[in-house]
């Protein structure tokens, strides 16, 4: 009986063993997933802000792109000024970049 008592005895022990790393596996997992959650939201947080930036650029792009529009359409309507207040002679043509 004495042996089958220091059996019990053992496994009881090994299973407590068992039962603390367990536990410590059990707090590791929990942290790891913690940090994952924690990542995720920054990443989150992260990517909204690159999509506002992202915007932001678009947007700006899209205000330069009609400046320019009308900064062309601008210098044309002068440019169109200055050829009715100086005409040309025959045969000659003005050179000017600008001009479309």
């Amino acid at each position: 009986m004495s042996q089958f008592a220091d059996q019990a005895q053992n496994q009881f022990a090994d299973l407590q063993k068992s039962h603390v790393r367990l536990e410590k596996l059990t707090y590791s997992m929990e942290t790891i997933v913690k940090a994952l959650q924690e990542g995720h939201a920054q990443l989150c947080k992260s990517s909204e802000e690159i999509n506002r930036r992202l915007n932001q650029v678009l947007e700006e792009k899209h205000h330069c792109k009609r400046d320019r529009d009308c900064l062309a359409q601008d210098l044309n309507k002068l440019l169109n000024v200055y050829q009715n207040m100086n005409p040309q002679p025959k045969g000659k043509v003005l050179d000017n970049k600008y001009h479309q």
